[in-house]
């Protein structure tokens, strides 16, 4: 039963490789490339990558807990099952990392992780989860708050390895914080809205993206908020690094939404995410390809009005 369960995770995986438009037996290489990357970027940087690595396991864990999943799986395993699938699934996920974190030392980072495996077996248990959570953000655009509710529990993490950070004298690791917020937003773009939502306002191409590109501006400059006043009241000589961390945030927001339209209603797809993945490693990069997405964004939601 066990088995027949992870064979189909393995076709749902496989299904979304081909969506993407990509050959299935891409799958196994890249993961070795992708682990390969890690390994390097961990050994680069002990610190930064180590933790980087951990959120981005974090975040998934949190995900596979989703009460409406785990609920599911509760009517078609028994118990002791039940527990033992949501066990493998966990520690299959973040094996890889587990092992880059050991092979580079990391060995407290590597225990804390699988600590997180074994916890969120049981979160999906807890009431927090069946409720909804409240966000600072208004009802549109909706991208935000949809996000901010998958999101929540990294972000709170992050706001508090930073506060850690602030006691130990660590700004570099405050500005990583922030800097992860600004990734986690980026990524609460990827889903698109099924089109009647697009159809339903009334705005033009050009008004409707720079409505969503102000409030999206908007919604993450008040994440970061609470990190750029600890930085001024911790650091105030060097603001000015907090300040550029927020602005290469900033640059990010109309380049994804810009990206997201261009492809509507499709989602975007592995060449997308290639562009996006080379724009967040050389910054400089997005403001050639900014006018390309933003004008094609323009033409395709006009072609769809």
């Amino acid at each position: 039963m066990i088995a027949n369960y992870f064979k189909l995770q393995v076709k749902i995986l496989k299904r979304y490789i081909v969506e993407a438009g990509l050959p299935v037996f891409i799958l196994y290489p890249a993961l070795i490339l992708l682990y390969t990357v890690l390994y390097q970027f961990v050994r680069l940087y002990p610190t930064w990558g180590a933790y980087l690595l951990v959120m981005a396991n974090f975040q998934y864990l949190f995900s596979l807990s989703d009460f409406k999943r785990n609920d599911f799986l509760k009517t078609v395993f028994p118990k002791a099952l039940y527990y033992k699938v949501r066990l493998l699934e966990n520690v299959f996920i973040s094996f890889g990392s587990l092992i880059i974190l050991c092979l580079n030392g990391n060995y407290l980072i590597a225990v804390a992780l699988l600590s997180f495996c074994i916890l969120f077996i049981f979160t999906s248990a807890a009431s927090i989860w069946k409720r909804s959570i409240p966000t600072p953000f208004t009802k549109k655009p909706f991208e935000f708050i949809l996000g901010f509710r998958r999101t929540w529990l990294l972000l709170l993490l992050l706001y508090i390895i930073s506060t850690i950070a602030s006691t130990a004298n660590n700004l570099n690791l405050i500005l990583f914080c922030m800097f992860c917020i600004c990734l986690c937003c980026i990524f609460y773009y990827q889903t698109p809205e099924p089109i009647l939502v697009h159809w339903n306002q009334s705005r033009k191409a050009t008004s409707f993206l720079h409505h969503k590109i102000g409030r999206a501006v908007a919604q993450l400059s008040l994440l970061l908020c609470p990190l750029l006043l600890l930085v001024a009241v911790c650091y105030p000589e060097e603001l000015y690094k907090a300040l550029i961390v927020w602005l290469l945030g900033i640059i990010l927001i109309p380049f994804i939404i810009s990206l997201k339209y261009a492809v509507f209603p499709r989602a975007i797809n592995a060449t997308e995410a290639t562009v996006l993945s080379l724009c967040i490693i050389f910054h400089p990069l997005i403001l050639a390809v900014i006018p390309y997405y933003y004008f094609k964004a323009v033409h395709n939601l006009k072609r769809l009005a």
